[in-house]
Parts: C-alpha cells; structure tokens; sequence
C-alpha cells in the first residue's frame, strides 16, 4: 500500500488547508471502500430520478436489485479480495512488479468464468422479470465482480487523482443516463442499463491505470493459482467478513415480518435498509482519517521495526520500534475512535434533516440512531483488523472474523423475533463484541511482539 502512502506524505507536507482536504478526499474514496461511495450514490440518483418517473415502484425496484447485486458480488469476491490483496503484496515487496499486471487479468478471468456459472441460475429464478431485466443483472453482477478485484490494487497505485476522477467520473454518468432514461420513460430496466454503463466504464478507467502503471511482456498469467501463493485463512478470512456485513440484512429480507417481495423472489426491508445504508455513509470520514493515519503514520514505523527485525538490529533499537510501532498503533485507532464518534453525533444530531432532505421517512431514525452507532463499532473493529493483517497474524484474524459473522446473524435473528423496536440492536451488539474481543487479542499480541516474531522466523 505504499504507493498512495508517499502521496498522501506529500500533501500533508505542504501544510496547507487545501492539500490536507485533499489528503481525506482522496483516502475517503481508497479507503472507503467503492461499494459504500456506490451506495451512496446510488441512493442520491434514485432520490433525483423519482421525480421523473410515472411509476415510483421503479425506485424501489432499482434500489433492491441493485443491493442485491452489491451484497452478491461482495460475498462472491470475499473468497478472492484478501488473498490476492497478499498475492500482489508480496510481489511489490519482491519487486517482482512484471507479475501484477498478467495476474491481475488471470483474476479478473478467473473471477468472471466461474462468477457467470454462479449467476447464471438468475435466468431461471428471476423468471416473473423481463429478459433485459435478466440480462442486464447478470452482466452487472460480472461487471461489480471485476471492478472489486481491482480495487483490491488502488491502494498501491500512485495517481489517486486519477482514481479519484474515474469514480466521479464514473457515478456522474449514471445519474445522467438515469435521468435521460427515466425522461424517455425506459423504466426499470433504464435504471439498470445506466448502473451497468457507469461501472462499466469505472471497470476499464481502472483496469487502463492497472496497465499503465504495471507494465509487463504477458497478457494474462495465473501464477496467483500457484500452490505456494495460495492462503486459505484469508480466502476464509474475506468470506466470513463479508458475510458478516451482510448476513443481517438478508435475515430482515427473507424473514417474513420483516421483509416484503419487491421485484420477482427479490425482498427488501426498507425500513432496516434505508437507515443501515445511511450508516454505511457515516463511516467515511473516520474510513478516510484511518486510512490517512495507517498509510502515513503507521506504516513507517512498521517498517522501521520489520527492518530491523530482518537486517539484524540490536534488540534495545528493535524495541524502540516495537515500542513506536505501538504507541503509532494505538493513536492511529484511538483517534479513528474518537473522531468517528463526533461523526457518529453529529449525524444522530442532524439525521431528521438528514432524512427529510433525502425523502425518507422519519419513522426511521430510531433505527438509524442505533445503527449509526454500531457501523462506529464496526469502524473500530476493522481498525483493529487491519493492523492485525499488517502483523500477519491471520489465525486471530479469523476468529474475530467468523465470531463477526455468527454473532451478527444470531443476534439479529434474535432481535427480528423480538420484535419492531429492537431493529438494529443485533448488529449493534455484534459489533461491540467483535470490537471488544479484537481489542484484546491485539493488546495480547504487541505484549509478545518481538519474542513471537523471532520464534515464527525459527
């Protein structure tokens, strides 16, 4: 990741207003991740292009497939994300850069091949849809599918404006062709085809920057499928985490208290969506203040440490960066926490603004306030995480990971049998826990830092 780390670095050295805005807007779309910056965009087309339509269920209809299409190719990717995210790591630490571009493809092929047998069924199930509508599902399930593979790389690329253009770039298409479509009366499958268009074009923006960047002799290589690059923690890893980020909205969906049909065997529960996606919005400023701090800060002193570590240094000067590294560690999440809080406030402060002005009903705020409350845990919890991926320690990582997954599905089936007034508490309490017991595991793991470390090299 350090090659959007020296970017950042630059801008916050020029110590000016404008460059420190950047330095969040530009972590804010990387480290975000682009399916919550979809979302959102999503959600604002969706409130512009109401007014435009004759039949407003087209809205809703727009709203579920697409969450669905989102929530699938995430599942889907889990398996893929984490473990080729190592993959290209450890070819960048090697300097084998020759090798990420032919991978990459070999991936996106992969992917791809065995994502249209697994989508393919859609034809067959969606079958009270039209055939444009079946169609224009599957290609874009295969078009998110790729776009999340390659976005397992922007970190390490250096034109974040570029990056940062082709997203906007990107999302300003769709609300146009939505609103042209919607304007000659093209309906749902309108919709659609300018989802699908949008991220097209965002899949190939980002798949030329790939190939401009890496240059390499090979087209296509699938040296990733190599037995000894292969790490099956971490494609557990990505899928429980994933599932874990979505398990609680399909229990609201599929439940039948909680969920209605909205499009064919689609269902939705709009009044636990809405204010959960909202949430999901809340998280990126302390995303972007994370990531700035990880890349800038942490980072450095990480190497600092391995680098002794690896060329030999005494062991007063290797504990003086263990030491560093930590209390770097510590800070980088404490102010995560901190600063995701005042976040957290002033969107429950502000949220019946917040919602009159996107049109949704405010009925839901309750459930927002405490969902808002649980993605600041989640924050937290990933925080934690992604230290822990840096320390390489992938079996504590999947067991806070599945313990994720299982306790957010419990506890969620737990508060939809409870009743309407509990909604949300079940992700709550399941994020809680997961921050609780990650805090712990990596306050045990830097006590044993230095002694663990050389005794894995042995």
């Amino acid at each position: 990741m350090a090659g959007i780390g020296f970017r950042l670095q630059k801008l916050l050295k020029k110590e000016s207003l404008l460059s420190v805005l950047k330095a969040y807007g530009y972590s804010a779309v990387i480290g975000s991740g682009s399916w919550i910056i979809a979302v959102g965009g999503l959600i604002f087309t969706a409130s512009i292009v109401k007014d435009f339509l004759i039949d407003k269920h087209y809205v809703l209809q727009f709203l579920t497939t697409t969450t669905y299409l989102f929530a699938l190719s995430l599942i889907y990717t889990g398996f893929f994300q984490l473990y080729f995210s190592r993959y290209i790591s450890d070819r960048i630490f090697e300097k084998k850069l020759d090798k990420i571009l032919p991978n990459i493809i070999g991936m996106i092929v992969f992917t791809l091949f065995f994502g249209f047998f697994l989508i393919l069924p859609s034809v067959f199930i969606l079958v009270d849809t039209s055939i444009k509508y079946r169609l224009l599902f599957i290609f874009s399930f295969l078009v998110l599918s790729g776009i999340w593979i390659l976005n397992v790389i922007l970190s390490a690329l250096k034109t974040y404006r570029y990056i940062f253009y082709s997203f906007a770039v990107s999302y300003f298409l769709i609300f146009i062709l939505a609103i042209i479509f919607t304007f000659f009366n093209f309906g749902l499958e309108g919709l659609l085809a300018s989802f699908l268009i949008g991220h097209g074009l965002l899949f190939f923006l980002l798949l030329f920057l790939v190939a401009f960047e890496f240059g390499s002799d090979r087209f296509i290589d699938f040296d990733f499928l190599n037995k000894k690059n292969i790490y099956p923690s971490l494609i557990i890893i990505g899928f429980f985490l994933n599932l874990g980020l979505w398990i609680d909205k399909f229990l609201y969906w599929l439940h039948p208290d909680t969920g209605d049909n909205i499009i064919s065997v689609l269902r939705a529960s709009f009044f636990y969506d809405l204010p959960m996606f909202l949430a999901y919005m809340a998280m990126i400023p302390g995303m972007a203040l994370f990531l700035l701090r990880l890349e800038t800060d942490f980072a450095k002193k990480y190497d600092d440490y391995y680098t002794a570590v690896r060329e030999g240094g005494t062991l007063t000067k290797i504990e003086e960066y263990r030491e560093e590294m930590i209390l770097t560690a510590k800070t980088s999440i404490m102010e995560v926490f901190k600063g995701q809080l005042i976040f957290t406030l002033i969107f429950i402060i502000f949220a019946e603004g917040i919602f009159r002005l996107l049109g949704i009903p405010i009925i839901y705020i309750p459930t927002f306030n405490i969902v808002v409350l649980g993605t600041w845990l989640l924050l937290f919890f990933l925080s934690i995480l992604t230290i822990l991926f840096y320390l390489d320690r992938r079996k504590e990582a999947l067991i806070i990971s599945v313990i994720f997954a299982l306790s957010n599905g419990v506890f969620s089936y737990v508060t939809i049998l409870l009743g309407f007034e509990y909604t949300g508490l079940g992700f709550l309490f399941s994020c809680l826990l997961s921050a609780i017991l990650s805090l712990i595991i990596l306050n045990k793991i830097f006590n044993r830092l230095t002694y663990e470390t050389f005794m894995y090299q042995r």
